[in-house]
């Protein structure tokens, strides 16, 4: 099976300073990092941008997608991404989240059916919340959200038809424990501490 993944890099990383997907992390920046981490796994990786070009420069193997709704925070990204990808669904994660598994994200694809959205179930689910597995199904309702200037995954997911996928099951999948995926880099705090985890690894 061919899996999607759409990397949401289109933040304005405010708290950080800058931007969190050029930061140093291992032996290359983040964003680097996560594509190489995830395409052994997925056979089209897509970056979820502000502007075609941003990342250019790292010549890595992905396809750019800018957002269509500015200043609209992630659900844009989601959206924009559904509407131009060509598989009928995604797994969707933020790049301030380096230590997200690739097995997650092929578990929440494997359980969408027929779907809007696949989710975690639990504590991780709300650390998070745009990442998730979404089906091209929801562009109409994410579109009519955006229109409105609602942008909460709370109401998005009341409306579309979601499914969740509970943290025990994802244990069974790896040994990276779900808190520690859905860790992500607010601030230049956080990423200390993500460094720090990282050498342990």
């Amino acid at each position: 099976m061919n899996y999607a993944l759409v990397i949401l890099c289109g933040g304005n990383s405010v708290r950080m300073g800058t931007d969190k997907a050029l930061l140093p992390f291992g032996d290359c920046c983040l964003l680097e990092y996560l594509v190489h981490k995830f395409k052994p796994y997925f056979s089209t990786i897509y970056l979820s941008v502000k502007y075609i070009g941003d990342y250019a420069h790292l010549n890595l193997p992905v396809t750019e997608i800018a957002d269509i709704y500015g200043n609209a925070g992630p659900m844009s990204g989601v959206f924009s991404g559904l509407s131009m990808i060509n598989e009928d669904a995604a797994f969707f994660m933020s790049v301030d989240t380096p230590f997200m598994e690739p097995e997650t994200g092929i578990a929440l694809l494997d359980a969408i059916g027929d779907a809007d959205i696949c989710m975690v179930r639990g504590k991780a689910g709300y650390l998070d919340p745009a990442t998730a597995a979404y089906s091209k199904n929801c562009i109409p309702t994410i579109g009519k959200s955006l229109i409105l200037r609602q942008f909460t995954f709370d109401a998005l997911r009341e409306k579309c038809k979601t499914v969740c996928v509970t943290e025990k099951a994802l244990a069974a999948c790896t040994d990276i424990p779900v808190d520690r995926q859905f860790f992500n880099l607010d601030t230049r705090q956080d990423y200390y501490q993500a460094l720090k985890i990282y050498l342990q690894l």
